[in-house]
């Protein structure tokens, strides 16, 4: 296994290593200066070039034991070409062999082979994986240019030292051998380092630069053999020591142990390379043409001519295949991309002309760019009249008096100004022929290179729903005023007569007068169960939110049962109870009042009924259960019992009584206060029905006199602390100012404040440090931190999970209480994801803009991790890779498929390939969307997620113009109209 310096550490020792080898390099040129005596030089030489070997084979060592991967293989390549030339030397010091008049096979060989050593580790150090043609091309364009030096030197230089080459198995061999080899190294260097980017090219040049410095010392060796001028002790000889420490040196360059392995561009590669290897073979040409003055040519010049000219036609012939392949290959995905754009096109406009809702399109001044069929029917107009027309002045209707809205009021305009996206407004559009209709429309801006270039809008004539909503009404009013009120008379004159105040009855008229009565009663509870229910769900019952204690409604519900369930020989039991809730407590009671009378009713005597309510571990909601002993509900009705006028059993209403919309109007109840309902049973065992509802967090600080919540307000500007403390004393907050961290730490330590708000940069003790030290301490540890900077939270990911508010200078009022008050009062909406995601740093890519907008995020990294989450958790959406360590993602959903409470759970299959069309039935929960990580990266996830969460929970987080961790709007993007109602996102199928 590598290990891994910091780079601090490797730039350290690099800059100790660079001196020493320059030192050395300069007292050996110092000795081997021709002033000394020819003896000393020659061991000093000899000296040289052991240490320098042996320093280099070290240094070799030591980088191989430091990487990983492919640069530890090109390493370990060039410390065993290292060791095996320092053996080669140490044999023929040993034996005592002279290169000129004894040279000896063993060292001869030694140095061949660390040369194709050497070449095997220049190809594969890790400028670039290269592989097939690729690499056997430049293996060709080192053949090359060896060939072409090597015929150059012969025709210049030492024409003598090709003569031998008929004797090939002689001792001279090695002396054309050895210098073709280096020429080869030299090449292949000079390539790599051109082709090579990034990191490893500075490394990859200061081998290539030792190669070149001991190939320059080969050359001359050779020159001075064929001349009999060689003698050791030379300063040529400090070629070869130079060079050996060059490459040593380059092991302790620094290089990131993640740096990428870039290459140059193949286009330019390829050309720069062609242009290389002829230049060498016509300057080849040119040398042995003009300057061989008449010689004939030796038999090593033709064989060394016949080598280049069959490695160049190779090289050529490769390369023209590998063009073509490459342009084959281009050729195809060009077509198969133009298909698919057409098929996408063709589908696209499919979809437009297709789908029943008017859309059209404007461009950056409001004139009509296109619009479907539907869109040009509701307006009785054709599609090509509309076309260049204003849409604002053509269709939009004007005021009651006639006179026009200002364009700049207008949606249209909004989506194009300023990028909002209006969601389920109402407006009035004119037809051709003067008639208004009502619709309701989805503006979005079009953006085009993060350019606002125009809008499109969606519209839908509601007519129709406006009609049966007036028709509602008016059924409503009828219920309301119309029948309670002969009802009412009805059940008193027939409590009277089953009473006897109006004289005796037979026993069989009063039998028939007490089923009436009883009839009456039911009908209503009815009347009086439909109003409730629609008035919850239209929204025209207000919510009367306040802090509630829990144990109050608990015992508030089972004290309103109590007589039912003696009478029924049940035992009602109140268990574990505890926290707060931010509620309206009648309807709360109301909710658990229906609960238990289901389970008192289908209860036998002598059962139980338990009720308790417990904070959950998130810390965010409290979980209330009503449990009981009956006969419990069938596995494929657990989610279907909580629709209107549901019965588990037809005889039920006869024989149980009650009207099929207690658990209807429960569940709205608990949705309308950001919560969520669902029941657990098995037959015979009976029956678990379960809510939550958002815990209560707004507690006054410790230690405070009087009912405000003490705020710490931290920031080293005193005009800033006094302007945020001003805002938070006009909204009933008790602020307390500090000038620095320290302060701000000493603080919230002694009085434990509702909240702290903490400037992120001070002198000394910054915000961070204070975000810290807070969350170590036992006593502030679980104080909610606002934080306040002039940068947003992408700024400091690492404050993110430790904080639970992110405010972005300048601060408004608004912005500041909103965080003040979430912080404080906790989520009201129970907003939990689950991503399941084996790869670390992706899953934080995702989760970290969900946590922003508020979301709960857990995190699986395995299928059994992932299903263990979704059983405790009961998330609102799930993200699911599909590829897991453990098992495949299909496993997650089938143990989803089989939890009653989670089989309808929106999902996002977020894969790395695409799925099949065929195996998606298989894949899918509830709404499902099928999403792969080559086209869709984190943000249209994120997108996804949250249009989801809408349609699950009802989150309005993006129409809020000011969420409490997000950086403050730019003003010109806060919608210059009220909020509006959240509509739901469409799910998708795919993304393509």
């Amino acid at each position: 296994m590598g290990t891994s310096l910091s780079l601090g550490a490797q730039r350290r020792r690099f800059r100790l290593v660079v001196p020493i080898a320059v030192a050395f390099v300069v007292v050996f040129a110092i000795l081997l200066q021709p002033g000394f005596p020819r003896g000393f030089r020659e061991v000093a030489s000899s000296l040289g070039l052991l240490i320098s070997g042996i320093a280099t084979a070290v240094s070799l060592w030591l980088r191989t034991r430091r990487s990983t991967g492919r640069r530890r293989r090109a390493w370990q390549w060039l410390l065993a070409a290292s060791v095996t030339a320092v053996v080669g030397n140490v044999w023929m010091a040993v034996v005592g062999a002279q290169p000129v008049d004894d040279p000896s096979l063993v060292s001869d060989l030694s140095v061949a082979l660390a040369l194709a050593l050497s070449i095997v580790g220049m190809l594969t150090f890790p400028a670039a994986r290269r592989r097939g043609r690729n690499l056997a091309i430049m293996v060709l364009d080192g053949t090359v240019g060896g060939a072409a030096v090597l015929i150059m030197a012969s025709v210049l230089v030492y024409d003598e030292l090709l003569a031998s080459v008929d004797h090939v198995l002689g001792s001279e061999f090695f002396s054309v051998l050895i210098p073709f080899l280096d020429i080869a190294l030299v090449t292949f260097g000079l390539l790599l380092v051109l082709r090579s980017r990034g990191e490893s090219r500075p490394a990859l040049a200061l081998v290539a630069l030792g190669f070149l410095l001991y190939a320059v010392a080969d050359l001359s060796f050779a020159v001075r053999v064929a001349q009999g001028t060689f003698a050791w002790g030379d300063l040529p000889d400090l070629g070869w020591i130079a060079g050996y420490l060059i490459i040593g040196v380059a092991a302790w360059y620094p290089l990131h142990p993640d740096a990428p392995d870039v290459e140059e561009q193949r286009a330019t590669a390829d050309t720069r390379d062609t242009v290389l290897v002829y230049s060498a073979v016509g300057v080849a040409a040119v040398v042995q043409t003009m300057l061989n003055g008449g010689d004939a040519i030796q038999r090593a010049q033709v064989l060394l001519w016949l080598l280049l000219g069959l490695a160049a036609g190779l090289r050529q012939v490769l390369l023209t295949a590998d063009n073509a392949q490459l342009r084959r290959g281009l050729e195809r995905q060009v077509a198969e991309q133009t298909s698919d754009l057409r098929r996408m096109a063709r589908r696209t406009e499919t979809l437009i002309t297709s789908v029943g809702d008017g859309i059209y399109g404007v461009d950056a001044a409001g004139r009509i760019t296109f619009v479907n069929p539907s869109g040009a029917e509701a307006l009785r107009q054709s599609p090509d009249a509309l076309l260049g027309q204003d849409a604002h002045a053509l269709f939009h209707a004007p005021t009651a008096d006639g006179a026009a809205y200002p364009y700049d009021g207008c949606y249209v305009a909004e989506a194009i100004a300023s990028g909002i996206v209006t969601n389920a407004e109402e407006d009035v559009y004119v037809r051709a022929d003067g008639t208004r209709f009502p619709v309701e429309i989805t503006a979005s801006p079009l953006i085009d290179d993060d350019e606002v270039t125009g809008a499109v809008v969606v519209f839908r004539d509601v007519t129709q729903r406006q009609e049966v909503d007036r028709m509602k009404n008016e059924f409503l009013s009828v219920v309301s005023h119309e029948l309670r009120t002969p009802l009412t008379s009805i059940r008193g004159s027939l409590g009277l007569l089953a009473g006897g105040q109006l004289g005796e009855l037979s026993p069989r008229a009063t039998s028939m007068a007490r089923i009436a009565l009883e009839s009456t009663e039911r009908l209503t509870r009815l009347i009086n169960d439909i109003l409730d229910l629609e008035r919850i769900e239209s929204g025209t019952r207000p919510m009367e939110l306040a802090p509630t204690d829990v144990r109050s409604v608990v015992e508030a519900a089972v004290g309103e049962m109590d007589a039912m369930a003696r009478g029924a020989g049940v035992e009602l039991v109140v268990g574990e109870t505890a926290g707060q809730v931010l509620v309206d407590s009648d309807r709360v009671v109301q909710t658990l009042t229906n609960l238990v009378n289901n389970a008192v009713k289908f209860s036998t005597a002598g059962g139980q009924v338990v009720v308790d309510a417990v904070p959950q571990p998130s810390g965010t909601t409290v979980l209330f259960r009503v449990r009981d002993q009956g006969r419990g509900i069938p596995t494929d009705q657990l989610t279907t019992i909580f629709d209107r006028f549901h019965q588990v059993d037809s005889s039920d209403a006869r024989q149980k009584g009650g009207t099929g919309l207690g658990l209807a109007i429960s569940r709205s109840i608990v949705e309308r206060h950001g919560g969520r309902i669902w029941a657990e049973s098995s037959p015979g065992e009976g029956t678990t029905v379960q809510f939550t509802l958002p815990l209560h967090q707004r507690t006054p600080a410790t230690g405070a006199t009087g009912d405000a919540p003490a705020v710490l307000v931290c920031d080293d500007e005193p005009a800033v602390v006094g302007a945020l403390s001003s805002m938070l004393e006009q909204h009933g907050y008790r602020p307390v100012g500090v000038g620095d961290g320290d302060a701000a730490i000493a603080r919230a330590t002694a009085d434990r404040p509702a909240a702290v708000l903490v400037d992120l940069r001070m002198p000394g003790t910054s915000g961070a440090d204070v975000v810290a030290e807070l969350r170590r301490g036992e006593r502030t540890r679980t104080i909610p931190l606002i934080v306040l900077s002039g940068l947003g939270p992408e700024t400091a990911p690492e404050l993110g999970p430790q904080t639970d508010g992110w405010l972005v200078k300048p601060v408004t009022e608004e912005q500041l209480v909103a965080a003040v008050e979430i912080a404080l009062a906790g989520r009201l909406r129970e907003s939990a994801v689950l991503v399941v995601e084996d790869d670390e740093d992706l899953a934080e890519v995702i989760c970290t803009p969900l946590r922003g907008h508020g979301i709960r995020v857990d995190h699986a990294s395995t299928a059994a991790a992932a299903i263990e989450a979704g059983r405790r958790l009961r998330p609102q959406v799930v993200v699911l890779d599909l590829h897991l360590p453990d098992d495949d993602g299909s496993a997650v959903i089938a143990a989803f498929r089989a939890d009653p409470a989670l089989r309808a759970t929106p999902l996002v299959v977020y894969s790395a390939a695409d799925v099949e069309v065929e195996r998606r039935a298989d894949l899918e929960l509830g709404p499902t969307v099928f999403l792969t990580k080559g086209r869709s990266g984190p943000d249209a996830l994120e997108e996804r997620v949250l249009g989801l969460l809408d349609a699950v929970v009802g989150r309005a987080a993006e129409q809020d113009p000011t969420p409490p961790s997000d950086p403050a709007p730019d003003p010109a993007t806060i919608p210059r109209t009220p909020p509006r109602a959240p509509h739901p996102a469409p799910v998708l199928q795919e993304e393509r």
